[in-house]
This record gives C-alpha cells, structure tokens and sequence, in this order.
C-alpha cells in the first residue's frame, strides 16, 4: 500500500518564476513537464480557451481546486467560484482543494464557510501546511518509504533535527508548531534547519508557542535575506510550506510568499537541499491522488489553478489534465486588466479573455501546457 502522505524527492528542487512581480530569478532545477512517465501530449493546437467550466464538467467528475485567485482574493470570495463550485457538487461531481496554504487543512474549510463556500461542497482538502506538518511530526518514527529514492529521504527527515529558525506571518496570524518537537531559535549559527511558513517574521526563541509568541519579531524581506544568507554559509536545509512565489491578496495586490525565500535560498553559495511541499511538486498531488482513489488514473481528474509554474506544472507532472485561469497571478504577464480582487472580478461576466497566443507564450516561457484557459473560474 502507499503511504498516506507521498514522499519527497531526494534531490532539492526550486522551480523558476511565475511572474514579473518575482522578487528574483533562478535558474529551474524543476522537472521538464510530462504526463506521469508519458511525455506531454498537449501541443499549442490543443490549448483550448473556454468560457467556464460547465462542459467539462460532463466528463470530469473529480475536480483538484486551487484557493487563491481561483475560489477567492485571499479576502473574500469571487462570486462566479461560489456559483461554479456549487453548480459541480450539484452535478455529482467531487471537489478537493489541493492548496499551497501554510496552514493545516482542517483550516481552509473553516476560512472559505463564511465566504460562501458550503462544507459539504468538498469532498477532501490537501495543504502544503499539513503536508509539512506530517512530514515533520513523523520524522524518525518509522519509514514512509516505498523504495529506494524515498529511503533516502527518509534518511534526510530522520536526521533533520530539532533546532530551527521559523520564517512565519504576524498579522496573517502565527502558524503553531508545537506537538511537533521542534525548537525555535533566531541564530542560525545555533540552527540545524529552517523552515518558512510566512513572510512577515521570524518566530521567537522556545520549545512552546507561548514561548515563541513572545519573542516573535516581525521582519523585512531584506533582513530575512541576510538570515537566509547566514545559513547559507553552513549548509542548512530549508523547509518550505509554501512554495508560491506570490499570491492574490485583495486590494492590496500581489503578496509575497515563502516560494521567494525558496528562490533566494537556491541562489546562495553552498546553500543546503529546498524541500518544497507542496504545488508543483509530486508530494501533495500523491497526497489528493490518493483521497480520490486515482492513483492508478490520474488522468480521470482535472485541476483548476491560477500559477502556471504551480499549478499546471504540478498537474503536467502528475498526469492530471488543468484549467489556467488566467485572471489571477498571471493577469498582466497576459495583458489582462488587473482583477485580482473579488470586487473587480464580481460574476465573472466583464472579465474579458486574454489572447490565446500570450496564454501560450506565458506557459511556454514557465515550461508547462494547461489544457484549458478561462478568463476566471466560473460555471
């Protein structure tokens, strides 16, 4: 049997930019997008702009949701999502949200109910936190492997450590870590890791959250680069729960995330392995695979996603077919007028299409092919 949460590639992985609002570049260690083992079989010709979603919803009876810029703004939710994904769960069709979120899983259905999302919709939730957070509460405690690649990494959580510096979000509400036997320090001389679940602080030094609440000292980008730049010199790895490099945020635009550490870090002489856990790698699309029942026939689901480089690279490589909403992250790389927030998107309706030809150069220029484009996710 397969273990309930899929285990991560040996080898480090960061992948490149997904939009111009990218803090920095890398060079892309990602995998070349396929189909499972199957070379890609989509080309330009097939790329298909649609409307809405209401058709593929006759063939497509297991949907892999993405949160932000696909359901809501990060604030409040697009209305035309509320009534897509209302339409589908009345359709008999499945719903699982399968997030780049920093928090646990139990979270996100708490946070979209009074967005007007109804519970019931969904059938499962699958975060990079909660990934990150079996993945750290599990480690040296038995074997998750299923053969040699991930007997290696086995070895890697087994012997990661209990000392780490904590990147993570203040006015976005500290990410809790205890129960998971970790210590937090703020010297990265005194570190074994890092772990990055926020952008806005690095957490105080202790062994509880109290302790940590405590001395949790908001901080620039900047000076977490000069942290990140200091473990760099020793070697430490870096845990990322949330590999976006920008999200939707409302009125206030594009936010950056933990991705951008991520691709900081990669830059850095003598930095130590990435460890992203979540969208596009397999890791979280084994976990949602595996709730569904369609390990063996990925391709039987789709996933609907605003990040070419998360989204639709990690369906490509999973063997699950996309829909690229192009109204979200993406929206000026296309030429589109900026409708991040919910109250500009509204229905749907006045949201014009972006050009098909700079849907392809987009996905060309981040190494994947969605099968569908829509303007944003409605019915």
């Amino acid at each position: 049997a397969r273990p309930a949460v899929g285990c991560m590639r040996a080898a480090s992985r960061v992948v490149p930019a997904c939009t111009a609002a990218a803090l920095a570049s890398v060079s892309s260690t990602a995998t070349t997008a396929t189909r499972g083992s199957v070379a890609m079989a989509t080309s330009a010709d097939e790329l298909e702009m649609i409307p809405g979603v209401r058709r593929l919803a006759e063939t497509k009876r297991v949907w892999l949701l993405d949160q932000f810029g696909v359901l809501h703004d990060g604030v409040t939710a697009y209305p035309g999502a509320v009534d897509a994904a209302r339409r589908l769960h009345e359709s008999g069709a499945k719903l699982y949200v399968i997030s780049n979120s920093s928090r646990r899983s139990t979270n996100t259905l708490q946070k979209l109910a009074p967005m007007g999302f109804d519970p019931s919709w969904f059938s499962g939730v699958v975060t990079s936190g909660e990934v990150t957070h079996q993945m750290l509460a599990s480690r040296g405690k038995g074997s998750t492997s299923d053969g040699e690649e991930s007997d290696s990494d086995d070895e890697f959580w087994a012997s990661l450590g209990k000392k780490c510096v904590h990147f993570t979000w203040s006015t976005r509400g500290a990410i809790p870590l205890d129960g998971l036997d970790l210590e937090t320090v703020t010297d990265p001389e005194e570190a074994d890791f890092l772990l990055a679940h926020g952008t806005e602080a690095i957490n105080g030094a202790g062994t509880d959250d109290e302790q940590r609440a405590a001395g949790c000292v908001d901080t620039s980008l900047e000076d977490m680069r000069k942290v990140l730049e200091r473990a760099a010199a020793r070697n430490l790895p870096l845990i990322v729960a949330n590999p976006d490099i920008v999200t939707v945020g409302g009125d206030a635009g594009l936010l950056p995330m933990p991705g951008t550490l991520a691709r900081w870090y990669a830059e850095m002489a003598n930095h130590g392995a990435v460890r992203l856990m979540g969208k596009p790698d397999r890791i979280i699309y084994d976990r949602v695979l595996e709730m569904t029942g369609l390990e063996d026939t990925p391709e039987e689901a789709i996933a609907v996603g605003d990040s070419l480089e998360h989204d639709v690279a990690g369906a490509n490589e999973a063997g699950v077919e996309s829909v690229f909403v192009c109204g979200g992250i993406h929206a000026k790389e296309l030429g589109m007028r900026r409708v991040a927030s919910a109250a500009e998107v509204g229905d749907g309706s006045g949201v014009a299409p972006p050009d098909r030809e700079k849907v392809l150069e987009a996905a060309e220029d981040h190494d994947c092919e969605p099968d569908y484009a829509v303007p944003v996710f409605v019915w």
